[in-house]
């Protein structure tokens, strides 16, 4: 049956243009063309639709597919039989042979013990993290936090916590000796501050004290039980170079560290000076309106953020299209 259709439309379409040269008027010769045209393009269309593969058939709709064929066949008369007979026909059958292996092996590399080798490596501190996390063998996870810790000191403290909750001993050692002398460098910078202060009671260096004692706390480093005894050491520092000197810089810190501490109003009042001393409302705001929302003052909350300035994304362009939307 394909093959009579094939031998059908070869001779339908030869005699359409044997004809349409013939010595015949105009009208009847496009009649008669248009006819044997017609003939070979449906033969040809319904031919080639036999000739796809059974799972072809069976996927796609007959009359849709051999609908399309057709008017290819009958409007690019020779071009569409041949090029469909190639494209469709003969690539359906001849499909492009599929790779049998569908994943490689990659062999394992290890971890780098420097940053700037880092650099070069696949490894950053994402995959740190997710090493620390998800990776089974230990020793790869005490490699983690030796790599971990060759990076700057405020990138270092939260993959310490994180290892200081990981279930083995040796991990937790390993966090605990990389943690401990980070706590000790700054104890000892605050105990030279300290010699300095009592040699010259210079406000900046009471700050420098405050400075450090906040650090400790603001990146973690100290227990839960010694994070209200260094934030009073930083508050009573921060207090000390404010009576020396009352500088912005000196109020936005106390301000903060007040804040943490749960003394909201006074938070607020250092805050408030601190941008009266022309802090950018970028620097104050979000503490201020920290502040009113710990106060239930949520239209001031609207009023702080939205003179701030977020870019696209980032989790304070979120919280201020909140403030913003809120009612």
């Amino acid at each position: 049956m394909t093959i009579f259709l094939i031998v059908l439309s070869l001779i339908s379409d030869i005699s359409a243009a044997l004809y349409a040269f013939s010595d015949a008027e105009l009208f009847r010769r496009l009649l008669v063309f248009a006819m044997f045209h017609f003939i070979a393009s449906i033969s040809a269309a319904y031919a080639m639709f036999m000739l796809l593969p059974e799972n072809m058939k069976k996927s796609q709709s007959p009359y849709l597919a051999v609908g399309f064929m057709f008017l290819m066949c009958m409007f690019l008369p020779v071009l569409g039989l041949i090029g469909l007979f190639m494209c469709v026909v003969v690539a359906m059958n001849l499909p492009k042979k599929r790779a049998e292996v569908m994943w490689v092996a990659n062999p394992r590399e290890e971890l780098p013990s420097h940053p700037r080798d880092m650099m070069y490596t696949k490894f950053g501190t994402g995959a740190l993290q997710d090493i620390l996390l998800n990776a089974p063998d230990v020793e790869r996870r005490v490699e983690a936090i030796s790599s971990v810790s060759h990076l700057p000191r405020d990138q270092r403290i939260s993959f310490y916590k994180l290892a200081l909750r990981d279930p083995a001993d040796d991990v937790r050692l390993m966090a605990y000796s990389q943690l401990d002398p980070i706590e000790q460098d700054i104890t000892d910078n605050i105990k030279q501050l300290e010699d300095s202060f009592n040699e010259n009671n210079s406000a900046d260096i009471a700050y420098d004290i405050a400075q450090q004692f906040w650090e400790i706390c603001y990146l973690g480093i100290a227990d839960t039980v010694l994070v209200k005894h260094y934030l009073n050491n930083a508050k009573k520092w921060c207090q000390t170079a404010i009576e020396i000197d009352d500088r912005g810089n000196f109020e936005l810190l106390l301000g903060r560290i007040l804040l943490e501490l749960g003394e909201i109003e006074p938070a607020e009042i250092a805050l408030q000076k601190a941008k009266d001393a022309k802090m950018l409302d970028s620097q104050v705001n979000t503490y201020l309106a920290e502040c009113a929302f710990r106060m239930h003052d949520y239209a001031s909350v609207k009023s702080y953020l939205s003179s701030l300035y977020a870019t696209e994304g980032s989790k304070l362009a979120q919280l201020r299209e909140y403030w913003l939307n809120a009612k």
